[in-house]
């Protein structure tokens, strides 16, 4: 099972309009700085799954028949903002878009819905077999209905996907400690806070995260521009089992 992270920004991205900071301008002038919005693709070798569908360019990157289903965290607009001109487009079969029962979905997406097919929704800790993986959705914490999910492939590669979240409920958390994921994807969207924000981690809450779950490697995204700052001074201070995932970053699972 390969995992490409297509996006590993917030809602701003990197760079964030009409900021001056460093991290934005080294952006605006060198591309591999860049973040669009949080998403994935993962390859086995049945088939080809979108996790979250934010960026702009979804259709041109991913011709038509190329993906075979798609599964959504939750219905904020940057997790689906690539699939409102995607509905419009051609194709010989409904693409299969999976997530919450969200009823309120995002603007008029789910009722002119097009090509895209969300009749399949998900349930927490009620598991699908989809080809040749495996997936459990698991409840975390944000302002909308939002799942993160337990993947598995037929050959026992794990992957645990956690975007959007701030913190993560117990029975999600209690779920992977006992399944122990070989790679975990998780929201470390700022640098350390003294407050928690009610719907990302900061970086202490995610390696807290890490540390509970202990996973085989850790993967952080849905990074702000403020988190890639403190990094540029504190980034070598991680665990070794801790990666700051990149745009286009492709790892192979299990």
């Amino acid at each position: 099972m390969d995992l490409e992270f297509l996006g590993t920004g917030n809602c701003a991205g990197v760079p964030v309009y009409g900021c001056e900071c460093e991290i934005c301008s080294e952006a605006r002038v060198n591309p591999k700085l860049r973040r669009l919005s949080t998403c994935a693709k993962i390859a086995t070798i049945e088939q080809t799954i979108l996790i979250d569908a934010g960026i702009t360019e979804l259709g041109d990157r991913f011709p038509r028949s190329s993906i075979d289903r798609i599964i959504l965290s939750h219905y904020h607009i940057d997790h689906v903002y690539g699939l409102f001109p995607m509905r419009w487009g051609h194709c010989e079969h409904q693409l299969p878009v999976h997530g919450p029962d969200d009823k309120n979905g995002c603007d008029d997406l789910l009722k002119h819905h097009g090509i895209l097919d969300f009749s399949d929704t998900l349930a927490p800790f009620v598991r699908r077999k989809f080809a040749d993986i495996e997936i459990t959705p698991l409840p975390l914490n944000h302002s909308k209905l939002t799942l993160g999910y337990a993947i598995s492939s037929d050959n026992g590669c794990r992957l645990a996907w956690l975007a959007d979240t701030s913190g993560l409920p117990d029975h999600s958390a209690d779920f992977l400690k006992e399944w122990q994921p070989h790679v975990m994807v998780i929201d470390c969207s700022f640098p350390p806070l003294d407050c928690p924000h009610p719907n990302h981690n900061d970086i202490r809450t995610a390696i807290e995260i890490h540390e509970k779950i202990h996973p085989g490697k850790t993967y952080f995204t849905h990074i702000d521009h403020e988190l890639d700052q403190w990094l540029k001074l504190h980034g070598n201070d991680l665990p070794e089992t801790i990666t700051i995932a990149r745009d286009n970053l492709t790892i192979k699972i299990g």
